[in-house]
């Protein structure tokens, strides 16, 4: 009879032992996120190409990776990592916005004072105002506690959209922005499988005819997702991550209790009573109880002298 094991295992160990075989260190997370700019091509790629090289080279725990496909005004990205790093990734992306919104806005300034149009204040102002790289940032989808990465390293593709056949409704029901963001994730499935399958992807001079265009997602597609009311922006993810507000408890909010009823005579309570301390009396009442007091002495004085009358 063999002896039972005398070592203990908690969840902890058999977790982290599906880690070590999987090649992990933590759970990994799969984000999509799509967004129109105001830039160039290679000065897109360029923003997310520096983003991503400073979240690698840092310490982290799952190395980013994925793809990303920029179009004239549109963008799609794809990133892989745990939650940590995609997420740092994107505060990157955000303060890189803010430091080119700023170093525009100098240069502008400088310029301007050089040429004596106007006064380097209100130029500053103006130029910070107007300066924007993003118009509109969406979180498409995010997929939790995967196994498996889709890719190995970062990539970055330009192409020109197919156009779709037809206009799409915002204002429509749920169901079918369901459908159309199906759709949509269907074609990001589809291009993530043909950029694992190969190494020198490109979509350049491509055909109507060609099924490399049908993984490419449309232009109208696109719109239609930014501009749906149920799905979350990119900034409000961001702004909520790892952050937890303050729990308002139910009573806080109602009174009088939803288990305790006020009482009838609340503000005739006596003194003598534990659960609420007695309310401060107020001048007037003070003048009321003096005129009843008088207006008791004077009766009480009345039936004396009634009765002493009678005798």
């Amino acid at each position: 009879m063999a002896l039972p094991e005398l070592d203990t295992r908690s969840v902890l160990d058999t977790v982290e032992e599906n880690f070590t075989r999987l090649g992990l260190k933590t759970y990994a997370i799969r984000m999509i996120y799509a967004g129109e700019h105001l830039v160039k091509k290679d000065e897109l790629i360029h923003m997310f190409s520096k983003t991503v090289n400073d979240v690698n080279s840092s310490y982290c725990e799952i190395h980013v990776t994925g793809l990303l496909l920029v179009y004239d005004s549109f963008f799609v990205h794809v990133i892989e990592g745990s939650e940590d790093t995609v997420h740092r990734q994107i505060r990157f992306l955000f303060n890189l916005e803010a430091q080119m919104c700023k170093e525009k806005a100098k240069n502008e300034a400088v310029e301007a004072v050089a040429q004596e149009k106007t006064t380097e204040g209100n130029i500053e102002g103006n130029a910070e105002k107007e300066c924007r790289i993003f118009r509109r940032l969406k979180t498409i989808m995010v997929y939790h506690s995967m196994q498996t990465l889709m890719f190995s390293g970062w990539r970055a593709f330009t192409a020109r959209p197919p156009s779709l056949v037809g206009n799409l409704d915002v204002y429509g029901p749920i169901a079918e922005h369901m459908e159309q963001l199906r759709i949509f994730l269907d074609k990001m499935s589809k291009l993530c499988d043909l950029a694992q399958h190969e190494h020198h992807l490109s979509f350049e001079g491509l055909s109507a005819v060609d099924p490399k265009i049908e993984t490419l997602p449309e232009v109208t597609l696109l719109d239609f997702l930014l501009e749906s009311r149920y799905i979350l922006d990119l900034r409000r993810t961001a702004h909520m991550h790892r952050r937890v507000d303050d729990y308002v408890f139910y009573f806080e909010n109602v009174w009088p209790l939803p288990t305790h009823f006020t009482p009838r005579f609340l503000y005739k309570l006596k003194i003598d009573d534990s659960f609420v301390e007695p309310l401060p009396v107020m001048p007037w009442e003070k003048v009321k109880k003096d005129v009843d007091d008088e207006g008791r002495e004077t009766e009480r004085d009345e039936d004396q002298t009634d009765t002493s009358d009678s005798d």
